[in-house]
């Protein structure tokens, strides 16, 4: 009897052993460390064209979303257990989780729930795209070093296409009616062609893959800033070229509001990583200067082009109609918005009263999150705004490369500051998912543990970055001297010893 007393909880403890250790195994032959880079490359590679394999009539599904969810198991496995169980208690996470979930429980009070499909898929595909590149981002930057060369030249693409159309609009409709539905949706390209036409008609716009110029001039803003940040974590000539390509690029779309974006976020971008790395003179005259020149600038612009001016004011109009309409319905649910469909059944009486000549969606992401989810998901949505800013800031604070903070949290600005005209999501649209993404992922990443306390390591996570060696407790004298000339020397404590001292669109 003793001897069964010994053996079975060494049976048991065996059984239990084995199966933490199966459920490792699993969690790293789907998304493990060797082959997360890879899986999470070809993201990227499919965010541009998305491909669109389906044929018109069936719902349009990119394979970037099947790529997604085939890749959604080995995510779930690994947010399970540590590290990246800390991942559900960062608050950004959270907030884009109870999004998910308050669109999901707006079906119920829809009057078309087959309209809220896509926006569940892609808000999903998000969450688990941030997840995946958290979990990259713990493999150091050796990683994200070899994977960005398979995204950057799908942007290069996108901005020979913009500058191409632009030129050449009768090479645009031929490319839209022969491929464009593969890269912009197959129901999405009949519909340009039946009875929902957009802005890519006019030949003073662009597109490239996108149907729209002015979500095809974010995509650019958003990724030539992206560009820059990265590049200053992976020290990338090529990223840097192709982030300066996609910013010049931009006022080819010719969108009004992404051309004045181009001038104002870059330049206070600039101005936030110099005043980060202190306040000098030269930096101040720095500043001054770029803010003189800015002024300038567009006082130029509006002297010699007052067209633009004039097409500014048009395309604030026609979207002040659209957000009266917004005002009005606001006044009568404000609770539980319209459902998904109900805007397009308000709005198309609104339009017949009103006389305007066609069926727009909100353009704006605060009234579309109302309009769909009621006043909780506008809520939700004032909260990932407020919890994309507490990142960049915390990520600055936390050590993140002061340029990868400036020009990162500069393009989730973009996102969000054109939105407010725009019909897109908080992340833009899906051709943004996994650049949007990563920016977040290094951004709350340095806020995320490595290994939160009291669990045991699994054996398969790497360290945070292999290529950096441990700092020596003295430091060397570069390091204390960052500058030539006499001066004090600025020690550690570890040196001095105690004491020492972050969809469809209007025409304009």
């Amino acid at each position: 009897m003793a001897e069964l007393k010994v053996v079975g909880p060494v049976r048991t403890g065996a059984a239990g052993g084995g199966g933490r250790a199966r459920f490792r195994s699993l969690a790293r032959q789907l998304i493990g460390p060797r082959n997360l880079p890879v899986k999470v490359g070809v993201l990227l590679v499919l965010a541009v064209p998305q491909l669109y394999l389906l044929p018109e009539g069936l719902i349009d599904v990119p394979l970037s979303t099947f790529w997604t969810l085939f890749l959604a198991p080995g995510v779930l496995l690994c947010v399970l257990r540590a590290p990246d169980r800390a991942l559900l208690r960062d608050r950004l996470v959270q907030v884009v989780l109870a999004l998910l979930g308050i669109r999901v429980a707006a079906l119920l009070w829809s009057p078309e729930p087959r309209a809220g499909l896509q926006s569940i898929i892609v808000l999903g595909q998000f969450l688990l795209s941030i997840a995946l590149f958290v979990r990259l981002a713990r493999l150091g930057a050796e990683p994200l070093r070899r994977i960005q060369r398979w995204y950057w030249p799908w942007v290069l693409a996108e901005v020979a296409l913009v500058l191409l159309f632009r030129f050449q609009p009768g090479i645009e409709d031929a490319f839209l009616r022969s491929v464009g539905g593969f890269f912009a949706g197959q129901n999405t390209v009949a519909a340009l062609y039946a009875d929902r036409p957009n802005n890519v008609f006019d030949d003073a716009k662009s597109g490239g893959v996108f149907v729209n110029a002015n979500v095809a001039a974010m995509f650019l803003g958003v990724n030539g800033l992206a560009g820059l940040a990265l590049a200053s974590m992976t020290g990338s000539r090529w990223a840097r070229l192709v982030g300066v390509a996609a910013l010049v690029a931009v006022p080819f779309t010719g969108s009004k509001s992404a051309t004045v974006l181009v001038v104002v976020l870059p330049a206070l971008a600039f101005a936030a990583y110099r005043l980060r790395r202190g306040v000098t003179p030269a930096v101040r005259r720095t500043l001054l200067g770029a803010v003189a020149g800015l002024v300038a600038l567009g006082i130029a612009v509006l002297a010699v082009n007052r067209s633009f001016l004039d097409a500014l004011v048009e395309a604030f109009v026609v979207r002040a109609e659209i957000w009266q309409y917004g005002a009005e319905a606001f006044g009568r649910t404000p609770l539980l918005g319209l459902g998904y469909g109900g805007w397009d059944i308000g709005f198309g009486r609104y339009a017949l009263e009103h006389d305007i000549y066609r069926v727009f969606p909100p353009h704006n992401l605060l009234l579309a999150a109302w309009a769909v989810t009621g006043i909780v998901g506008l809520a939700l949505t004032l909260g990932y705004v407020g919890f994309v800013a507490r990142a960049v800031v915390r990520g600055g604070r936390l050590g993140v490369h002061d340029r990868f903070v400036a020009f990162g949290g500069a393009a989730l600005a973009w996102t969000l500051i054109q939105g407010m005209g725009e019909n897109t999501d908080i992340f833009g649209d899906i051709h943004f998912v996994p650049i949007v993404a990563l920016l977040i992922a290094y951004l709350i990443r340095p806020g995320l543990p490595d290994r939160p306390d009291g669990e045991e390591s699994s054996g398969d996570d790497p360290p945070a970055d292999r290529g950096d060696p441990e700092a020596p407790a003295v430091p060397a004298v570069g390091d204390l001297h960052r500058e030539p000339g006499p001066g004090a020397a600025d020690l550690p404590a570890a040196a001095g010893g105690e004491g020492s001292g972050t969809r469809q669109h209007a025409p304009g």
